[in-house]
């Protein structure tokens, strides 16, 4: 039994293993007090004095060896457990890393589902989740990263080093990257929602402004008499002055809608990283791409969201008359092209890549 070379195969197993071996342990040692004893009486028959039943000698090297089988058992009962605590300690790694995955792979599900919410109220109702999240995407690193270390260590004593702990640390590093890039840009998208919601809002706030000012300057009404034309002269001061006052958030709005809508520098700089993008022949470095693609799909989708935004707001210009339209509608045509551009080579080094993908695991096969 202490000799077995059986440590698990899975961490109840293990446990199951250590269970029984604190079993053994306690039956080991309630055995050595039995054997202590009789070496004890065993040891009174050399040392009596006239007639001796049996040669002292031979009695004490029975006693001896007796005692060595016992402390031998001992040592190896102590290098079993600590095998097995080793292999519990390994399996438990595997464990938890198994368990990680699975709430890494949760987490993307819940951001793959999300969106940035369809007004200001269902916006900050999202943040405030997304905040709880990123609280619990911290508390959830620290734990990582303090299984990777133990899974380092487990390495470095090269007791059990079987193949796969620094596969799996690579794998679970490289999904985490991957689940905190998605967080970030969804963090990103929903600052971006939240942005322009408010400003949606204070333009609303301002339009209706605007549309009672100018029922206001447009009336027909200058007075029937000296009072009363007074008295308009009056209130057209004081809506010269609102005027002023305003101008100042007239300016704000339209910095702030130069802000939210930089989409062109969004797209030149992926358009010109993929024309530079070559797809490599070496599988992994292929791994690599794929990744960056991965991360590629999750900006494109945020970028993709800020487009809609902009056509949303043109159609509503358009729709409203707006006197500048026709310059309006000529950016957005060069923009969605600019896009429809980027779409089609992300779609072709995308082809590029999957022909890399068939010959590599062809030549694999092979």
């Amino acid at each position: 039994l202490l000799v077995s070379k059986d440590f698990g195969k899975h961490l109840l197993e293990v446990e199951d293993l250590l269970q029984k071996h604190g079993l053994l342990e306690a039956d080991i040692s309630a055995q050595t007090e039995r054997v202590q004893a009789l070496n004890t009486a065993a040891l009174k028959f050399s040392e009596l004095e006239g007639y001796q039943p049996c040669d002292p000698q031979i009695i004490c090297n029975r006693v001896n060896h007796v005692q060595t089988c016992l402390e031998e058992l001992g040592e190896l009962a102590g290098k079993r457990r600590k095998e097995l605590e080793d292999s519990r300690q390994l399996w438990a790694f595997f464990q938890e890393m198994e368990e990680a995955e699975a709430w890494i792979r949760e987490k993307e599900q819940i951001l793959a589902a999300k969106t940035c919410g369809r007004d200001l109220s269902s916006v900050l109702t999202l943040t405030s989740k997304h905040k709880t999240m990123l609280g619990e995407l911290g508390s959830r690193r620290a734990l990582l990263h303090q299984t990777m270390k133990r899974g380092e260590q487990i390495l470095a004593k090269k007791r059990f080093s079987p193949g796969g702990i620094q596969e799996k640390i690579r794998e679970v590093r490289l999904r985490w990257k991957k689940l905190e890039e998605v967080t970030g840009l969804h963090q990103q998208r929903l600052q971006e929602a939240l942005n322009f919601f408010q400003f949606s809002a204070e333009t609303d706030d301002l339009v209706a402004w605007l549309q009672d000012t100018y029922r206001i300057v447009s009336s027909d009404d200058f007075g029937h008499d000296d009072y009363s034309t007074q008295a308009l002269l009056r209130k057209h001061r004081g809506v010269v002055e609102e005027v002023e006052k305003h101008r100042a958030a007239v300016l704000a709005l339209r910095k702030q809608l130069a802000l939210l809508a930089p989409a062109h520098v969004c797209i030149d700089e992926k358009e010109q990283g993929l024309e530079k993008m070559e797809v490599p022949e070496e599988l992994d470095d292929v791994e690599v791409v794929q990744h960056r693609f991965e991360s590629l799909d999750q900006e494109m989708n945020s970028v993709m969201g800020r487009i809609l935004d902009v056509n949303q707001v043109v159609q509503q210009l358009v729709d409203g008359g707006h006197p500048s339209a026709d310059e309006v509608c000529s950016c957005q045509d060069h923009l969605n092209s600019r896009w429809n551009r980027v779409v089609e080579l992300v779609e072709c080094k995308k082809g590029q890549l999957g022909a890399v993908l068939k010959i590599q695991n062809y030549l694999l096969e092979c």
